[in-house]
């Protein structure tokens, strides 16, 4: 993969974590418990009394919804109470994934986008240091060079004041 592709959108990739949260929905119950929120397929409705149960049961299948098939979702009677577990309507169904696929490739983009500009600002850094280290380095030759042709002077004049020559 080339560089100028590294950060670009992997729609397989995408369409893989779009699926991967798409079935979670489809497996969960809708929770609205403030900081517990989850979205879910299917809703519980906890309603108290047999005969208000079932009219809200008639009145829920009248606009959409519908009884699920996982037995784990059976409706349950308790004391004076019944919890119902339904499928929502098929158009919230679609209208709930439509925002979860796009909740997700929003993420998906926010994330690569980070991911990119992390690492450019990562190989900026890198570049600065290493152009900081040849100047640095630039720096000790030059002053280097310098003493060495200073040295190189100093020796010749010595040499010629003694008059003798350089070996």
């Amino acid at each position: 993969m080339s560089t100028s592709q590294l950060f670009q959108p992997d729609q397989h990739h995408l369409q893989k974590l779009q699926d991967y949260e798409i079935q979670h929905y489809r497996e969960d119950v809708q929770c609205n418990v403030e900081g517990k929120q989850r979205l879910g397929m299917m809703e519980c409705f906890e309603i108290h009394g047999l005969q208000a149960a079932l009219d809200k049961y008639t009145s829920l299948l009248a606009i959409g919804y519908t009884a699920t098939d996982n037995v784990a979702h059976a409706p349950q009677i308790a004391m004076d109470y019944v919890i119902l577990h339904l499928k929502k309507p098929a158009a919230q169904i679609e209208q709930d994934e439509a925002g979860i696929r796009a909740s997700v490739e929003a993420s998906y983009l926010e994330t690569l986008s980070t991911l990119k500009a992390e690492a450019v600002k990562k190989e900026v850094e890198s570049l600065l240091a290493s152009e900081r280290r040849k100047k640095e380095q630039a720096e000790v030759d030059t002053k280097e060079a310098a003493e060495a042709a200073e040295y190189a002077r100093v020796e010749a004049e010595v040499l010629a004041a003694l008059g003798g020559t350089h070996d």
